[in-house]
């Protein structure tokens, strides 16, 4: 496993759901600490479900803890661009379609779309098949591009 590229997907996924550089980055240490910190966690068959699973727990303490905002904000190729006023657009655009989304919906979606990964490793994550992860996937696509011609 290459373990800087690993690095690199539980910091964009703690960004993802903190929106804090520094928080991100701490919570990205921690996650790789308790991880190597334990041999049963490396031994086993996924080490990214479990490394998703860490990150995600200290995430949701430190929102307890600190009482911040998650921003939910997943930006994939469903919008096109023609300028840079066009982003800001679709930007507000896009956050206000994933409000219609539930917050595995989301995830998946920022699963997929930013670090894209496996509908299986998304599955074991969520204890989903893949073919169940594959349905909400699609299912929130759908949802996303009516909202989006609106």
């Amino acid at each position: 496993m290459d373990y800087e590229e690993q690095y690199d997907r539980i910091y964009r996924y703690c960004y993802y759901k903190l929106k804090q550089k520094e928080m991100a980055e701490d919570i990205t240490q921690e996650t790789f600490l308790r991880f190597f910190g334990k041999e049963k966690y490396r031994e086993g068959e996924h080490p990214m479900k479990v490394m998703y699973t860490i990150a995600k727990n200290l995430c949701t303490d430190e929102f307890r803890k600190k009482n911040c905002m998650f921003l939910e904000d997943v930006k994939g190729e469903v919008l096109q661009n023609k300028g840079p006023e066009d982003d800001i657009v679709n930007a507000g655009a896009l956050s206000l379609a994933m409000e219609k989304l539930d917050n595995i919906s989301r995830e998946i979606l920022f699963f997929r779309f930013v670090n894209q990964e496996s509908f299986a490793v998304i599955g074991g994550m969520y204890h989903l098949s893949r073919y169940a992860v594959y349905r909400k996937y699609q299912k929130a696509l759908k949802i996303l591009r009516k909202e989006l011609e609106k």
